[in-house]
């Protein structure tokens, strides 16, 4: 059995470009080669017999991790998500400090650290919602982008776009997806095979994404929804059922890995995609344990740390801190079903005993953090990131 191999048909290039001079616009080439991209719908996955295994070591693995190890610490699973998306966000160059993302997300922004935030709420609804469906990734593609490019957010692109290459013309680009014209009809044919369940789901999961990032539905915004879709898939196979395994830190150790992974499906080997998949899931649940390690080690320093009550409310706080890194008095009062003056009373005494830190978060706002956790979630991306 074999793979289809992109195809590609030769289409006329005119720019559509404000301020570009005359002499440029002479300059760039009169057609380019676009993707022409099989349906995939009803193939047979053409695995070989060392892959399938490999696939499902991996599965075994992330299903052990999924109902084991994720709950050993109880508020991991939100902790776990934005991990997810730092290292999502680091395979597209976006790099932002763990403060500077829990900040964002609680007061909005702008740069890499509200972008990061935004890939935070995306994983969340991937994580939630198990419907691989067009409608759940275009609702996922909107929440990603509503901020930042609320003009293309959450809708399918109506224009040529391209990898690599010059920016005002696909000419000379790396590879250049299939006309916009194609983009319904094949996302439609991409739903209906990840609706399927006669594959391993995390080859099925594997070959959802590469197939996604060569039809590059959307303007921008395409790697980081591809990698959310995973979760989805994972998700409606019930492999994982509760969190979102960090997946893109396991990519993130061999970025040149996953793209030539990506340009070997498009030629028609499905294989290395596959491979690469489950040896990032199990990278994944690796990561993801030493984190469960390191909060649940932190969280028995803290009881030590803390010279509170028994009874008093500062203990429940901690728990909140593992999950959210920083915090309001608000927030905690309503996570914890308490008045604002017992929430920032409790926060006084975590401060007091060294687990948080307070300072004004905008002109109107007070907020606690974590450094402790805080620096873990740094070092867990490093961790991925120095292995590239």
């Amino acid at each position: 059995m074999t793979w289809p191999a992109v195809t590609y048909e030769t289409l006329l290039w005119h720019s559509a470009a404000d301020g570009v001079s005359r002499r440029a616009v002479r300059a760039m080439p009169s057609s380019y080669e676009s993707a022409k991209v099989a349906s995939i719908s009803t193939l047979l996955l053409p695995l070989s017999s060392e892959t399938l295994a490999e696939v499902e070591r991996a599965t075994v693995a992330v299903t052990r991790f999924d109902a084991v190890e994720a709950h050993r610490v109880l508020p991991f699973t939100p902790l776990l998500l934005r991990s997810e998306s730092v290292a999502s966000s680091r395979i597209e160059q976006l790099t932002s400090s763990a403060r500077k993302i829990l900040e964002a997300e609680m007061i909005g922004g702008s740069g890499n650290a509200a972008l990061i935030a935004a890939n935070t709420r995306q994983m969340a609804r991937a994580v939630e919602s198990g419907e691989p469906t067009v409608a759940s990734v275009r609702e996922m593609h909107r929440l990603l982008l509503a901020e930042s490019a609320p003009q293309i957010a959450g809708r399918f692109r109506d224009q040529p776009v391209w990898i690599g290459g010059a920016d005002s013309h696909p000419g000379g680009a790396l590879f250049v997806p299939p006309h916009q014209q194609w983009v319904g009809e094949l996302m439609a044919d991409l739903e209906a095979f990840m609706q399927r369940d006669d594959m391993p789901a995390l080859a099925q999961a594997a070959v959802a994404h590469a197939q996604f990032e060569t039809i590059h539905p959307f303007a921008d915004g395409n790697g980081r929804t591809g990698r959310a879709l995973v979760h989805i898939v994972l998700r409606h196979r019930g492999v994982s059922s509760s969190v979102a395994l960090p997946i893109s830190a396991g990519l993130l150790t061999d970025i040149d890995g996953y793209f030539n992974a990506l340009t070997a499906y498009r030629g028609g080997d499905v294989e290395p995609i596959v491979l690469l998949f489950a040896q990032a899931a199990l990278k994944g649940v690796e990561r993801g344990t030493w984190l469960a390690d390191e909060l649940k080690a932190l969280r028995t320093e803290w009881n030590d740390r803390l010279s509170a009550r028994a009874d008093s409310l500062a203990w429940a706080v901690l728990d909140v801190l593992l999950q959210r890194p920083v915090v309001t008095s608000a927030l905690v009062a309503e996570l914890l079903d308490s008045s604002t003056a017992q929430a920032r009373k409790a926060l006084d005494r975590l401060e007091a005993d060294g687990i948080v830190v307070s300072a004004q978060l905008g002109k109107r706002m007070r907020a606690w953090r974590s450094p402790d956790v805080l620096a873990l979630l740094d070092e867990f991306a490093e961790r991925a990131a120095r292995r590239m």
